[in-house]
């Protein structure tokens, strides 16, 4: 049994385990999330894949009958799982217009490998096709490139979203992200050069299932902190994007206007309007009502949650923080959330961080821990110290 063997085997073992662990974890989510359920099982159709790629290699031994041909049988297996992995992360960033525009590009692209393979079977007479492995790794290669484009675009308009809309711990998401671009850049730099080199494989791929794994325990962490309300946020997003496709469509929104300047959405100029006293007063009064009810106590409350309870339109809620208060929803509910804590840890000193944390809002005890060392400079056990 050669290193060769034993590296694929390792490889197939890998695969499985994290397959199997996407699958597990399915059982014991808090909550279900339609979006992030079914990147899931793309994700793991992904790693499925792979595995059964390395069982291949393993019982038929493409590889070991020459680079050139475990390359072949590469592209044509990692294009497809890598894709739909990519698709999985992608899936839980973006609209279902944008999803679709990627599933073809994708679809396009692994139809011309496809193409290039058959060329060159033809012409060669066997699986060894010459220099159309190279045509193949290229558009591997397009394809790989394209992905991490589309992903890293929507990650940072899911961002911008989630610190616009919600006022939860955002670390989670963000340790998510910085995972799948990770991964997905890692897998970049080092396929083309573990598909033709069978020597960097020894090299390569240990560090590749290191990242899988990194991508695959970020991925389950993300899940067990999804909140039922943050489906609202994307089906507001894909009703948007689903108005705005209508309207462009139907010629209702322009990308000039008729003097030749960028037309401007009606939202951008709700946005520029400013509010009056009158209604200042008026939506400050039922923020502190909301407040003094304790609504900030709720951790799944988002902006379009306290539009409805409040009966005032989201785009007026933004202004109002933005323009009034010099904020944003975020900041202005953990500043809330931050006082609210304070006043509970002085009026009941027997109360424990985790009990604090829970009580005022915040979706976990590190949450707490981060706002006060942004506020206060220390821990808030530090700062209980301080005020006894």
């Amino acid at each position: 049994m050669n290193s060769l063997y034993l590296l694929q085997f390792a490889c197939f073992i890998f695969m499985l385990i994290n397959a199997l662990i996407l699958g597990i974890t399915h059982l014991h989510v808090k909550w279900i999330n339609r979006r992030y359920e079914w990147s899931r099982w793309l994700i793991l159709a992904g790693m499925t894949g792979l595995a059964m790629q390395y069982l291949l290699q393993m019982l038929l031994g493409f590889r070991a009958q020459g680079d050139d041909l475990g390359a072949v049988i590469n592209i044509l297996v990692y294009t497809p799982c890598f894709t739909l992995i990519s698709m999985g992360i992608y899936n839980i960033e973006a609209t279902h217009a944008n999803r679709r525009k990627m599933n073809i590009v994708c679809t396009c692209v692994y139809a011309a490998i496809i193409a290039a393979f058959c060329i060159g079977c033809s012409d060669s007479g066997s699986l060894n096709i010459g220099n159309w492995l190279y045509v193949m790794l290229v558009l591997f290669g397009a394809n790989v490139a394209y992905c991490i484009y589309m992903v890293m675009v929507e990650m940072q308009k899911r961002k911008k979203m989630l610190e616009l809309m919600t006022a939860g711990d955002m670390l989670p998401y963000v340790r998510y992200a910085r995972a799948s671009v990770f991964s997905l850049f890692f897998a970049a730099l080092v396929m083309p050069f573990a598909i033709l080199s069978t020597t960097l494989l020894y090299i390569i791929g240990p560090l590749a299932l290191l990242s899988v794994l990194f991508f695959n325990l970020s991925f389950v962490a993300l899940g067990y902190n999804y909140v039922p309300t943050e489906e609202l946020l994307d089906k507001e997003a894909e009703e948007c994007a689903a108005i705005t496709d209508e309207e462009t469509e139907m010629g209702g929104v322009t990308l000039e206007s008729s003097n030749g300047q960028d037309a401007e959405p009606a939202d951008s100029k709700e946005d520029l309007q400013s509010i009056s006293l009158e209604r200042q007063t008026f939506i400050k009064e039922k923020l502190d009502k909301w407040c003094e009810e304790l609504g900030y106590k709720d951790t799944t409350v988002n902006m379009f949650i306290l539009s409805r309870s409040l009966n005032i339109s989201k785009n007026e809620l933004s202004r109002y923080f933005t323009s009034c208060l010099n904020s944003t929803f975020r900041i202005w509910l953990a500043e809330v959330r931050f006082e609210a804590a304070k006043k509970m840890m002085l009026d009941y000193p027997d109360y424990s961080n985790d009990i604090i944390s829970a009580e005022c809002g915040f979706s976990s005890r590190s949450y707490l821990y981060r706002i006060f060392k942004e506020k206060e400079g220390c821990s808030p056990t530090v700062w209980r110290a301080k005020i006894q």
